[in-house]
């Protein structure tokens, strides 16, 4: 009998899609973002370290925003997009690592993480002061 027996629900299954920016595009944002870094300084220098990154990251050139993230964390020791997208990255590389098997590679990539959650340690304790 099937007095007990849950009815089985249609469920929908609702796939947003989400846009996926166009690497070109986003090298062309690259290009104008180094542009005003040339005249820039300051908070706003970090600023656009931090988008040149963000956008290289997107555009899956991961060795490139590393390394405007690093940058930006060198002129401005802080927590903030810099370090939770480095975070990400330093990961993602040292997965990448694990997977071809390069002991040298991982290494170096948790020396990394374990320098930045030593920044945010120091932040937190207020033995870094930002710009």
């Amino acid at each position: 009998m099937g007095f007990f027996k849950k009815k089985k629900r249609k469920q929908e299954i609702v796939v947003e899609s989400q846009e996926i920016p166009d690497k070109e595009e986003l090298m062309i944002k690259i290009e104008k973002a180094k542009n005003l870094l040339k005249d820039s300084n300051g908070k706003e220098r970090i600023e656009i370290l931090n988008q040149i990154g963000k956008l290289y990251f997107e555009a899956g050139e991961y060795d490139k925003a590393i390394d405007f993230y690093e940058l930006s964390i060198s002129e401005n020791r802080s927590l903030g997009q810099a370090y939770t997208d480095l975070l990400k990255l330093y990961n993602l590389k040292r997965k990448e690592a694990v997977d071809h098997h390069s002991d040298s590679d991982v290494q170096l990539y948790l020396k990394k993480i374990d320098d930045l959650l030593k920044l945010s340690k120091d932040v937190i304790r207020g033995k870094v002061k930002g710009e």
